[in-house]
């Protein structure tokens, strides 16, 4: 494991380059440790009961961050990385090694360099193919044995080189591994590296990059795909908005009010150890601390009925129920917070062409909160084959997590109006939707939520407002996040400010929800996705996207920013909103706009 000092963002470790994830520093290749490789003791924790209890643990902690350029580099407040791949080539020479760092050769950068003498200290470049399997597991490709398959598979002393034949053009096929051992001299081209079956008979070692347990067995079959490929890491990422809502206690009270003081995770550490004199002495602080008996707590921490706790991926539509009951009252404004503050606008207008009697409400938030954490990953296909991270299963289990303040804007719309128009569908809107929903089915997993006529709606403008914001109040369109709100007796979306720094928590934002400046810029967004550069091809094209599940929806027109959409830029058809003829969702209202300009 490398003891060279990189730095990186905190809030990126979690999401896009979370554990597991890979991560390019210039010319050295790194893969971040699972979380119970962190520095737990040292971690700051992040407090938000709804999303802890929801994920099953008993904690949620920030990964460490630097404050000072001179503070003190050490294992206490730095994360592990282990170099990978570690099969690297020389870009001069075009010799292959497996690095060792107890072998292997660095400059005063730490970079891993060619040893050749003639190659005046190249640093090497990291392989950029994998081998993965459906079970999360990751690992070098066996270039040694992909040299030799078919040949001398038995080469004693490999010598291995990667090289290109220039004749062959720039495809796979061009490239080669090959064996210069005088006694095998052996090659092969990497034309079917990318092939299904390239690795078949090979068994995947059950194991990540940074363990090594020679007791592992896998099942799966590894494939090949490249280091950099969107499919090798799909991390598990679950929100909640930090909002004044009445939560309901359940387990022991006493218990409950334990975990409040700041030694319970060590009480529990002692429990679980069994160190009599140490749960002894934390029982007496703890009962100094919050005025309960000894006999009590005794009793709280070693019941049957205390608060257990088992980790599970939570579910999103639990967790917004709470936030959209917060969101949508009708007494929002007095339910503030440190963390909170919302301001209902006057929404009524003589020129909004009855854009009222579609969008109902608009709200402000002036502050807002949000805790991300991270719930594990999964490689080649989000298939629910997800990797939890191992500090679930410590005594006080805990998840990295982020928190992010800013502030949003929430549009509340007519369920009656939405409900009206899909049942008066027109079969053209059918059609299309009925397609999604095919595709859709054909899914082998459920990240992705049915796509209803509502969802498509709330969805599809949520990007158009995103994309005329970035425009109009000069936020980059990275800096922004949506949250849509579909489920039954629910219709909404939230846009709000996403970036961990200072940008976006200024009050820009809000200041685009005032009605002189909302209503414009909906017409503005409306109007410039009537069309697309890409047209007529964007708008006629049966699917588009991942998988097919975009209509009308291309990066000219309607997709944003991975890190602004919850759903990877997926199930979007701007034909529905502005369709011709009248049959879009927005098609009247854009047709009254047009004619008056």
């Amino acid at each position: 494991m490398t003891s060279i000092k990189r730095a990186y963002r905190s809030s990126q470790l979690i999401s896009p380059f979370g554990p597991g994830s890979i991560i390019d520093l210039g010319e050295e290749s790194l893969i971040l440790v699972d979380p119970s490789l962190w520095p737990e003791d040292k971690l700051e924790e992040i407090k938000l009961d709804r999303l802890t209890k929801g994920a099953g643990v008993w904690a949620l902690k920030k990964p460490p961050v630097i404050k000072s350029r001179y503070e003190k580099i050490d294992k206490n407040n730095a994360l592990m990385t282990v170099r990978f791949p570690k099969w690297m080539f020389c870009p001069r020479c075009r010799k292959l090694e497996y690095w060792r760092k107890d072998t292997g050769v660095v400059n005063k950068y730490g970079v891993p360099i060619c040893s050749n003498t003639r190659c005046k200290e190249k640093a090497l470049v990291p392989m950029r193919f994998v081998a993965a399997c459906e079970h999360g597991h990751l690992s070098d490709v066996p270039w040694s044995l992909w040299a030799h398959r078919g040949a001398n598979e038995h080469c004693s002393s490999p010598e291995l080189y990667f090289n290109s034949d220039p004749k062959k053009g720039s495809g796979l096929d061009a490239l080669y591994i090959e064996c210069k051992n005088p006694n095998c001299g052996v090659k092969n081209d990497l034309k079917n590296l990318m092939s299904p079956q390239a690795l078949a008979g090979i068994k995947c070692f059950g194991n990540q990059p940074w363990e090594y347990d020679d007791q592992k067995t896998c099942s799966e079959e590894l494939k090949v795909l490249q280091k950099g490929a969107s499919n090798l890491y799909y991390s598990v990422i679950r929100s909640a908005l930090d909002i004044p809502v009445n939560a309901i206690s359940k387990g022991n009270s006493v218990f409950e009010k334990i975990k409040e003081s700041e030694d319970f995770e060590e009480l529990m550490k002692a429990i679980d150890k069994g160190r009599d004199r140490k749960i002894r002495d934390l029982i007496s602080y703890i009962s100094e601390e919050l005025d309960i008996s000894e006999e009590e707590i005794t009793r709280a921490v070693t019941s049957q009925e205390k608060d257990q706790r088992t980790f599970k991926i939570p579910s999103d539509k639990d967790l917004r129920l709470a936030e959209w009951e917060v969101l949508s009252s009708r007494d929002i404004e007095q339910k503030s917070s440190k963390t909170f503050k919302a301001e209902v606008v006057n929404w009524i207008s003589d020129n909004d062409f009855e854009l009222n009697k579609i969008i109902s409400r608009v709200v402000l938030l002036h502050k807002l909160r949000e805790v991300r954490a991270f719930c594990g990953f999964e490689r080649i296909s989000p298939s629910d084959n997800i990797v939890a991270p191992k500090s679930i299963n410590a005594t006080t289990s805990w998840l990295p997590a982020v928190e992010v303040y800013g502030e949003g804007i929430f549009l509340e719309f007519d369920i009656n109006y939405i409900e009206a128009w899909e049942s008066n569908l027109s079969h053209d809107m059918r059609a299309r939707l009925e397609h999604l929903i095919t595709r859709h089915s054909g899914l082998t997993n459920n990240y992705l939520p049915v796509p209803t006529a509502k969802f498509l709606i709330l969805h599809t403008f949520s990007h158009l407002l995103i994309r005329q914001l970035s425009f109009e109040s000069g936020y980059s369109s990275g800096s922004l996040r949506e949250r849509i709100y579909a489920e039954e007796g629910q219709a909404g979306l939230l846009i709000y400010t996403a970036d961990g720094d200072s940008e976006g928590s200024l009050g820009g934002l809000v200041q685009q929800g005032k009605l002189q400046t909302l209503l414009p810029m909906i017409f503005a967004a409306l109007e410039n996705s009537h069309w697309c550069s890409n047209d007529p091809v964007c708008s006629e094209m049966e699917s588009q996207g991942v998988m097919g599940l975009n209509q009308a929806a291309c990066h000219a027109c309607t997709l944003v920013s991975e890190t602004s959409c919850e759903y990877n830029n997926l199930l979007l058809d701007r034909k529905l909103l502005i369709a011709e003829d009248e049959k879009g969702f927005f098609s009247k209202i854009l047709k009254q706009v047009s004619e008056l300009s």
